[in-house]
Formats: C-alpha cells, sequence, structure tokens
C-alpha cells in the first residue's frame, strides 16, 4: 500500500453548509416526483378503494327526488271599468307575492296540505342497508282507532303475514320490551294501545312476499301531522320565480317521486283554497255591516215619514207655504246643504263611536272597512293605514306563529293601541264636526227666524221633518251606492292565481348523482394522495441521488460511481457482469473499474476494501461482480468475506464454509487450503469460515497482515468484503490498510445520516482516499442516462483516461 507524501498536510474539515434536518424545508419536484413513481401502488389503491366506496355508496345510498310545481299568484278587478275609477277595494295591502310565499312556507299551512294526502300511515319495506317507503304501492292497507294514533304515533309497527287470512304484527315501544299480537285481516287487532284493522289491496303481491324466505321486513306507521310538517319544512323550498309576473316555484324532496309530486301539488291547490276562503269571509264581514247600516236609517226614514204626514193632515197649505220659504230662502238652501254633508259624516262618526264604545274588541278588519266606505277624513287616513300594515305584518306572522307567541302577543298590543288612537281620531273628529254644525245651524235659525212670523209654526215643523226626511234619504241612497259598487267590486273580482305547472314523476334522482359522486371520489383521492405524499416528501430521509450527497457531506469525497438498479431475476452467484457484459450494469462497472486508477496509480497489488452503515446497502453484490469486471480484464483477484458476524459469500457462490478467513486466521489451515476457485479462473473466493467469538481481534490481528501480504504475492487485486462501519468497527482497520476503500450506499435505502459516518472516516480516521459507490440507481426516475457510464463522472471515466485506458486490460 503506497504512502501519502509527509509534505501533504490533512485536509481542512469545512463546515456543512446544510445541516441534515429531520423535515425536508425546501422543495424539490425532481425528489416529489421520485416519491410517487415509488408509492404508486399505494396511490392507486387510495384512488381503486375511493372509487370502489363511491360504487357501493352509490348502488346503496337512498335516492332522493325532487319535483316543482309553478303557480301564478295575483288577482285583477274588472269592476273597474264599469264603475270608472281607479280605486281597487280589493287591493292587498302588502306585497302580495312575498306573503303567499310567507304563507306556502308556514308550518300551519303545511298541516292542512298533509291532511289532504294519503300519508296518515306511511308502509315501508326495511332492507340491510336502507328502507323504502311504499307511497301508494302498498299492497295491504291499515286502519287504526283513535287511541291507537295517540299512544302509537311514529312507531314502526312491523307486519308479518302468514297466510291471506292474518299474520302477527309487532311493535316495541320508547323504553319498553317488544309487542306482538295475531291479527285476521278485515277485523279488528285489540291491543292494550288502540285498534288496528288490516286490510290486503293486492293479495298476490302479499301472496309472493309470503313465499320468500329472504324478504325485506314490512313495517308502517302512524304518522302526526304536526310531526310531518315540521319535517317536510327543511325539504319543500318556496321561492319566488318571477316578480315581474308574480310566478313562484315550490319544490319538495323526497325518497319518493310521487309522493314529492302530490305534496307540491297540493300545497300549489291548497294555496288558491286558501285565498278564496280569506275573500269570501271579507266579502261576508263588509256586506253584513252595509246591511246592518241600511236597515238602520229604513226604519228612521220610515219614522220621519210617518211623522210628515202627520203634520200634513193639520195643514194642507203646507206646500205651498213650504215652496214659498224654500223660493225666498236661498241662503237657507246653502246652509241645508253644508248641514246635510256634515249630519251623514258625523251621523257615520256617531255609529263607529257607539261600536268601539259597546265592542272594545271589535275586529280591526271591520273597523277598517266601515271606516273605509266613507270619505276618509286626513285626521284618520295616517291612523287608518297604521292599522291595515300592523294586520298585514299580524297575517304574515300567523303563518309559523300561534297567538301565544312572544311577535303575536306583541302585534296584538300595537293593534289594542293602535285602535284606542283611531277612536280618538274618531271622537275628535265628531266633535269638530258638532261644533261646525252648532255654527251652521245657528246661522240657518237666524235665517229663519227673520223669515217666519208665529202664525207659520206648523210650516216651520213640517221644513224641519222635510229637511231630516231629505237626509236619511240620502245616507240611504250613500249606502246603496256602496253596496251597489262593492257588489258590482265583487262581482268583477277574478282570482288571477293558478298552477301553470304541475309536478309530473320522472323518476330521476337528484341525489346521489353519478357523475358528481366519481368526480368527488377521485378528487379526493387526489387530494389524500397528495396530502400522503406530502407528508412523506416532508419525512423523506433516504439518500436518493449523488447530488445529494455531495450537498451532504463535509469532506471532498470521491464519487467513484453509481450502479443502476437491476429489475432482472439475479442469479445464484449475483455475478451478473458475465452473463449480460454488454449491460448498462455491466457498463456501470467497467466506468467504476476504470476510475480506481486515478486514486492510485502503480504497479503493486492493490486491496480494495469495501463496506457500508448497514447490512442490505449491497455489499456483497458489489464487491463480487467488481471482482468479477476485473477479473475478466485478465487480472487475478481474490475476494476475502471478512464479514464475519454475517457471512454471505459463501452463500452466493454455493461453497463450503467450514473454513474460511476465521479458521485461517488462527492458523489452523494456510493460505492455499481455504481458497475456493470459482468458474472464472482469474476469480477466487476466501470465505468467512465459522463464525467466530472474537471477529473484531482476528481482523485487527498481525495474522492478518500476513495474510495480505501473502495473497498480494499471488494475486493483482484483493476486494475485501467488510462489515457494516455503522453497526460494528472491525471494517475500518481495513479501510484503512486498503488501497481503495469504498463506501457503499443505496438509493432510497441508506439515510441522509450515514452522511455523517462517511464525514468521520473522512475526517476522524483519515481515510482521505475513500471514495463512495451509489448503488441501486433507476435511470427511470434518475437524470443520469447511459452517457454516465460513456463519459464518466466529474472527470473520472473513458473521455478522461489519459493513456490510462489499458490499466485493467489484457
Amino acid at each position: 500500500m503506497a504512502d501519502e507524501p509527509e509534505n501533504i498536510s490533512p485536509p481542512v474539515r469545512k463546515k456543512r453548509s446544510n445541516k441534515i434536518a429531520l423535515l425536508n424545508e425546501e422543495f424539490d419536484l425532481s425528489l416529489f416526483i421520485l416519491i410517487s413513481q415509488k408509492r404508486w401502488k399505494l396511490l392507486a389503491s387510495i384512488f381503486i378503494i375511493l372509487i370502489a366506496g363511491a360504487i357501493v355508496y352509490l348502488r346503496y345510498a337512498q335516492r332522493i327526488y325532487e319535483e316543482n310545481c309553478v303557480i301564478q299568484v295575483g288577482s285583477q278587478n274588472t269592476a273597474n271599468k264599469v264603475l270608472n275609477t281607479n280605486t281597487n277595494i280589493y287591493a292587498p295591502a302588502g306585497d302580495e307575492v312575498a306573503e303567499s310565499v310567507e304563507l306556502m312556507r308556514s308550518r300551519i299551512f303545511l298541516e292542512k296540505v298533509f291532511t289532504l294526502l294519503p300519508v296518515s300511515i306511511s308502509y315501508y319495506t326495511e332492507g340491510t342497508f336502507k328502507k323504502n317507503e311504499k307511497y301508494l304501492t302498498s299492497p295491504y292497507m291499515a286502519e287504526v282507532d283513535s287511541v291507537a294514533q295517540i299512544k302509537l304515533v311514529n312507531v314502526p309497527i312491523y307486519i308479518d303475514f302468514t297466510s291471506l287470512e292474518g299474520g302477527k304484527l309487532s311493535f316495541t315501544l320508547k323504553h319498553g320490551s317488544k309487542k306482538s299480537y295475531l291479527f285476521s285481516c278485515r277485523q279488528w287487532c285489540e291491543t292494550p294501545y288502540g285498534k288496528i284493522k288490516i286490510n290486503v289491496i293486492i293479495p298476490s303481491e302479499v301472496a309472493s312476499s309470503i313465499k320468500n324466505l329472504k324478504k325485506d321486513a314490512d313495517f308502517f306507521q302512524i304518522n302526526d301531522y304536526i310531526d310531518l310538517a315540521n319535517y317536510y319544512s327543511k325539504k319543500i323550498t318556496v321561492k319566488i320565480l318571477n316578480s315581474d309576473a308574480k310566478t313562484i316555484e315550490i319544490s319538495c324532496r323526497d325518497q319518493d317521486d310521487t309522493k314529492a309530486a302530490d305534496i307540491v301539488n297540493t300545497i300549489g291547490g291548497q294555496y288558491i283554497r286558501e285565498v278564496l276562503s280569506k275573500r269570501r269571509k271579507s266579502d261576508e264581514n263588509i256586506l253584513s255591516f252595509i246591511n246592518e247600516q241600511l236597515d238602520t236609517i229604513y226604519n228612521h226614514i220610515r219614522e220621519t215619514e210617518k211623522k210628515l204626514g202627520d203634520t200634513l193632515k193639520m195643514d194642507k197649505n203646507v206646500g205651498a207655504s213650504q215652496q214659498s220659504l224654500l223660493a225666498n230662502g236661498s241662503s237657507v238652501t246653502m246652509l241645508d246643504d253644508k248641514i246635510y254633508n256634515l249630519e251623514v259624516e258625523h251621523k257615520q262618526l256617531d255609529d263607529v263611536v257607539e261600536k268601539l264604545k259597546n265592542e272594545p274588541n271589535v275586529d280591526p278588519m271591520n273597523l277598517i272597512m266601515q271606516l273605509g266606505v266613507l270619505e276618509e277624513n286626513g285626521a284618520l287616513k295616517d291612523n287608518l293605514d297604521v292599522l291595515r300594515s300592523l294586520m298585514s305584518e299580524r297575517q304574515t306572522a300567523s303563518f309559523d306563529a300561534t297567538n301565544a307567541n312572544l311577535k303575536m302577543r306583541e302585534l296584538d298590543s300595537l293593534i289594542r293601541q293602535q285602535k284606542q288612537m283611531i277612536f280618538q281620531a274618531v271622537v275628535l273628529v265628531n266633535q269638530q264636526l258638532e261644533s261646525t254644525l252648532k255654527i251652521y245651524r245657528a246661522r240657518k235659525d237666524e235665517l229663519e227666524a227673520s223669515m217666519l212670523n208665529p202664525d207659520r209654526t206648523v210650516d216651520l215643523e213640517d221644513l224641519r221633518l222635510q229637511r231630516q226626511a231629505t237626509i236619511d234619504e240620502k245616507y240611504y241612497d250613500l249606502l246603496l251606492e256602496k253596496k251597489a259598487e262593492y257588489a258590482i267590486s265583487k262581482a268583477g273580482y277574478v282570482p288571477e292565481s293558478e298552477i301553470l305547472e304541475n309536478a309530473i314523476p320522472t323518476w330521476i334522482p337528484v341525489s346521489p348523482q353519478k357523475a358528481m359522486t366519481l368526480m368527488i371520489a377521485f378528487l379526493v383521492a387526489i387530494a389524500i394522495g397528495i396530502l400522503i405524499l406530502i407528508f412523506i416528501y416532508l419525512f423523506y430521509n433516504n439518500i436518493t441521488s449523488v447530488y445529494e450527497i455531495e450537498k451532504l457531506t463535509e469532506s471532498p469525497i470521491t464519487i467513484l460511481g453509481i450502479i443502476p438498479k437491476y429489475t432482472k431475476d439475479i442469479p445464484l452467484s449475483q455475478i451478473i457482469v458475465n452473463h449480460n457484459p454488454k449491460s448498462i450494469l455491466a457498463e456501470s462497472f467497467r466506468s467504476i473499474r476504470t476510475n480506481l486508477q486515478f486514486i492510485s496509480n502503480d504497479s503493486e497489488a492493490k486491496v480494495i476494501a469495501i463496506t457500508s452503515t448497514i447490512s442490505g446497502e449491497g455489499k456483497t453484490f458489489v464487491s463480487v461482480n467488481l471482482g468479477g469486471i476485473i477479473a475478466y480484464s485478465g487480472k487475478k483477484v481474490i475476494i476475502l468475506d471478512l464479514d464475519m458476524r454475517k457471512p454471505r459469500i459463501h452463500a452466493t457462490f454455493g461453497l463450503d464454509n467450514s473454513k474460511g478467513m476465521s479458521t485461517l486466521l488462527i492458523g489452523k489451515y494456510k493460505v492455499e487450503e481455504v481458497i475456493k476457485k470459482t468458474e472464472n479462473d482469474n476469480l477466487d473466493i476466501i470465505t468467512a469460515g465459522p463464525i467466530p467469538p472474537n471477529p473484531s481481534e482476528l481482523v485487527i490481528s498481525k495474522a492478518m497482515d500476513d495474510v495480505l501480504i501473502k495473497l498480494k504475492s499471488i494475486y493483482d487485486i484483493i476486494i475485501i468484503d467488510n462489515p457494516p462501519v455503522g453497526l460494528v468497527t472491525d471494517g475500518i482497520a481495513m479501510l484503512q490498510r486498503a488501497d481503495y476503500p469504498i463506501y457503499l450506499m443505496r438509493v432510497d435505502y441508506s439515510k441522509r445520516e450515514f452522511i455523517y459516518f462517511v464525514d468521520r472516516l473522512y475526517y476522524e480516521n483519515q481515510l482521505h482516499k475513500l471514495s463512495i459507490i451509489l448503488n441501486d440507481v433507476d435511470f427511470k426516475t434518475q437524470k443520469y442516462g447511459y452517457s454516465y457510464y460513456k463519459y464518466g463522472y466529474y472527470g473520472y471515466g473513458y473521455g478522461y483516461t489519459y493513456g490510462h485506458s489499458n490499466y485493467y486490460e489484457t
């Protein structure tokens, strides 16, 4: 072994620029791709599992269907053309479309809807993974009495037919044991929880289920309309489709498409009936009020006419006197007209005041209508508008709340206060009218006093009765006119709320959607795969390339070469180079053989010591193939197995291991006795021999030096397969004696921390000739290519032999 020149000082240890971190803090795309390629089976498994899960979900998930119904709300009053007015008595107080939406969303309204549907009892078939409702398709029907409707509500009652004439009913109450009762079809089955009657509708289907031993369980359930309204309020959507056209879309989702269609169609129909019912009730209230007023005024007119008749009998010349007075009293006539108008309004307000006094809880709508038929006084108009707004708000709130609700009570209180304010306003306006009337009457009395004398008392009384009759007749005519207008408006009112599009079952599920489910499964698989790859990447701690070794090491270590991944079957001898000498693997060992001459270039026999950090990095494989490629060049090569704790070479070549290095070093055999031949005449082997108790002492003994001296006299190259230096220190001694100390690392197997051992050998053990071979490089994932072996690596290789290319050649 050549000595190093004494004038060469040991290299200064450079500080590692990049500390070997536990986590990969920088993103390396090539490493990420490498990890992805190596974990493709894991990624494929995740993809297959999630897609399979999606398919299973699509197979067994409950189908959800959605049906839609479109209605148009609104009304038209054609009487406006007849009456020649723009006033619409039926005009809504607020946004009619919004109010309609809230009405159809209300749970109270939905309760009415479900009472119109055949859902008082639901029928189901229970399978292994899901239950299916048999809406309108059940082969039997159940009837229950009022007791069962209370005690067995929402309780699944299982039915098992033993024949077409009867069977068994069973159910389990909450916190109770299972109850079973025999029943006969078309007869009441009496239980402590009520009576139940079963009627067979489709005998053939019931008979088929009796014969089917693996049939699913059938059961029915008594429903509560309130619970149904609460349940479906979350599944029913009511939204404005077009505010200008006043169209509303009603949607419902359910497990049965026919049921969903029936629900939305019934909601639309019930809404139209509800609107007509409210209009009819309002009509009746208003007409009843006008008729009451007409009866009162009519009776008053009759009394006035009777008194007027009595006066005419007393003075038959009253007509002429009256005409004379009227002709000469134009001023009195004008005052009469004013007094008449004020008295009519005063009379109407008196009626309202009297009604409010006698009926403190009068219906606010009646009050609005009662004051609405008058010419509204400015003082009353604002108060009536506020009351109308409060009533509209209360009507909207009543869709979802009862009278005991806090919001409803608050609105009721505001309505009572507003009624009181209207009462006070009516009283105030009435007082003002009364004061005005007193002024007009006083003025009129003055005029009459100047026109009349004591002899005309009868004429004055007749004139007063005539005027009273005129006032009553005009008020009566006014009410008749209002009644006629209201009747015409009522007749001209046409409710335009109608169903534009009925829901028709299509049986196309909206959930689960096959394409969407598979797409979600695919995206989730990709997301999980990426997360797993990122996790692996962050904690990935294996050597992947030569670049990574150079980046992490502190020492100016030489990269002697790389060995590609061998994917074919390895022969028992593990010598690949002689089976396919033109392969990339053979070229890699030729490149290493050529690069060795740059480490030491003299004619003496050389010792090559190969080690690694742990077992499994390929020391034996590299030793025998490197020995084989050198032997094929004509050099005499011997391989020594010094891994005496875990010998491998004897098994690789199928040789006897009863004698070898361990027996040679203890002097039991001579060198010639332990050498074993191979199929290559230039390649010999000395196996490890029996495992000794003290392999470290044998390796560092003088006998080892004597063996090497002896072998150098026989062979050109001595290759030593050392034990891993990361586990034991036996191999360090041989590395120090070697001309070519080689440290082996394996891609995706050796850890980054193994670089510490390389630096320690280089600096602490002064192995300045130490070089590294990277084993098991996959060229499909690494960017090396065949050019590596043609031109070498960092100055070493065929292209840089400078006349030494035949160093190992014959």
